[in-house]
């Protein structure tokens, strides 16, 4: 019984996770740049007002080219406005949000996948 729950748990987190992939939506400021089985490498590149509907990243690294706003909505419906600085390198756990520019942006995103 517990062995068949845990197969229906990994078996709906995957099915989750998959479904929360910011490339589904196709949005023009978001591109793989790369990827391979460890890694996916992103160019995020929104202009002011730019929307990613709610997504999961796993643990990333963000390297800040071209700094500006930008506001989080997290999964409890919270919201965070973050200014991210041109030249920061930043380390980040796995999340799940929303996002929209405040202003024009260019940042690469390496999500670690194992």
């Amino acid at each position: 019984m517990k062995t068949a729950a845990l197969i229906v748990l990994l078996l709906l987190c995957c099915s989750v996770a998959r479904a929360q992939d910011a490339m589904q939506y196709g949005v023009k400021h978001l591109k793989v740049l790369a990827e391979d089985d460890k890694v996916r490498v992103l160019n995020y590149t929104p202009q002011q007002g730019d929307r990613t509907p709610v997504h999961s990243h796993p643990a990333t690294v963000v390297y800040v080219i071209k700094g500006g706003k930008v506001r989080f909505t997290m999964q409890d419906g919270t919201t965070r406005d973050a200014e991210l600085k041109s030249g920061d390198a930043l380390l980040r756990p796995p999340v799940t949000h929303a996002d929209e520019a405040l202003d024009d942006l260019e940042v690469v995103l390496v999500e670690i996948k194992k």
